[in-house]
């Protein structure tokens, strides 16, 4: 029973209606889509007094989407790097810090405007690289396998 509520937010969704009806918005997956929504979900907010009126402020930043919580809710480790790096590519989310996986070390993002300028010269273009361990990736682990084959045949 706890399982079932690890990922459980109560926390409403507020979208724009500029966003809504934007292109770019429509160009998302439906994965993409709900994933967008759930960062939209996980952001914090105050009430604030500014000029006699109430308020709300958003927290936009520091909001972490693990592959592991991705993966609860059925989407894979491969298709959800592809939605992340759609939504930086698009706009709608900058990384903040890249994690590395190891221990508790977790990737943070922040929610972005960039998406408004999508389509013209004045976009702020950016992607997101995959991040690996040094020494991890399929070059080097060949070249250590290549190095230890010529080390057993000249011992």
């Amino acid at each position: 029973m706890k399982k079932t509520r690890k990922y459980r937010l109560k926390r409403k969704v507020w979208i724009e209606p500029d966003m809504l009806v934007s292109e770019v918005f429509r160009s998302l997956s439906s994965k993409g889509m709900w994933v967008l929504l759930r960062f939209f979900q996980k952001r914090t907010w105050s009430d604030v007094k500014l000029a006699g009126r109430k308020q709300r402020i958003y927290e936009n930043g520091g909001l972490s989407f693990t592959y592991s919580e991705a993966n609860y809710f059925g989407i894979s480790t491969a298709q959800f790097h592809r939605i992340l790096k759609a939504l930086v590519e698009k706009g709608f989310i900058d990384p903040e810090h890249r994690g590395g996986g190891l221990g508790r070390d977790y990737s943070r993002y922040g929610l972005s405007e960039r998406w408004r300028k999508w389509g013209t010269a004045d976009f702020d273009e950016k992607t997101l690289k995959r991040v690996l361990q040094a020494g991890m990736d399929v070059q080097s682990r060949n070249e250590k396998k290549s190095k230890k084959a010529i080390t057993d045949e000249n011992p």
